[in-house]
């Protein structure tokens, strides 16, 4: 599927405990999704997405904004619920605002 990556910003930093934390926030829209909106919202347009990412699976987002191909997995999370977790991102081509 394809997605549009509008932002990733790597954090590392040391928590209050010491232990080392790193990765990469990842902001995207999911271009296969029309945009529906509860009846009455005053919302407009499509909201981004956010998901925290591992170095290594973000390693393929070379450039931003851009159409990539984003695939996931999902573990177990809290009283079982699935998290969902990028595996890995390919570009497929480059976009540029100005374009538009």
């Amino acid at each position: 599927m394809s997605f549009l990556v509008l932002h990733a910003r790597p954090y590392d930093f040391a928590s209050d405990d010491g232990r080392h934390i790193s990765g990469v926030s990842v902001t995207y829209l999911d271009l296969s999704q029309s945009p529906v909106l509860p009846q009455g919202s005053d919302e407009r347009g499509v909201a981004p997405l956010t998901i925290t990412a591992t170095v290594d699976a973000a390693q393929g987002i070379v450039q931003a904004p851009g159409i990539y191909d984003l695939r996931f997995t999902q573990r177990r999370g809290k009283a079982g619920r699935p998290v969902l977790v990028l595996a890995a991102a390919e570009l497929v081509r480059q976009v540029h605002f100005s374009e538009l």
